[in-house]
């Protein structure tokens, strides 16, 4: 049995032409501590570089590592077609080893990680 590879960093962005549904997040570990980057709700909470503690980012790396699950299964439809107004969602992973995944997809969402940086956005937002 393989062992685990710890998540290091996670960013998920989510994209429209509409920026009442846009949003992008960023958290990594660097070193024994944890940041966290945020910009959403129309540029309502926005910061770079906060730090987090380290429930926190075990509570949004349980949500990675659920998405991962879907993230290996998913496959997009028609990779030829773009659709100017379509909701564009970018999840990338890296692991402690170095590898990463990075996954595009198009009027698809990850609902849980999505909510867990919401979550954090709304905690953190206070701290800055």
């Amino acid at each position: 049995m393989r062992a685990k590879k710890e998540i290091v960093s996670v960013s998920y962005s989510k994209n429209h032409s509409n920026f009442d549904y846009c949003c992008s997040f960023y958290v990594r570990k660097e070193g024994t501590i944890y940041l966290f980057d945020a910009i959403c709700k129309c540029g309502y909470i926005a910061f770079e570089n906060v730090l987090i503690n380290e429930t926190d980012m075990k509570l949004l790396c349980d949500a990675a590592e659920d998405a991962l699950e879907i993230l290996k299964k998913y496959n997009p439809k028609n990779k030829e077609l773009t659709v100017d107004d379509a909701t564009v969602t970018i999840v990338e992973i890296i692991f402690s080893d170095k590898n990463s995944m990075s996954v595009s997809m198009t009027e698809q969402t990850l609902d849980s990680l999505e909510k867990a940086f919401f979550a954090l956005a709304e905690k953190y937002c206070k701290d800055v």
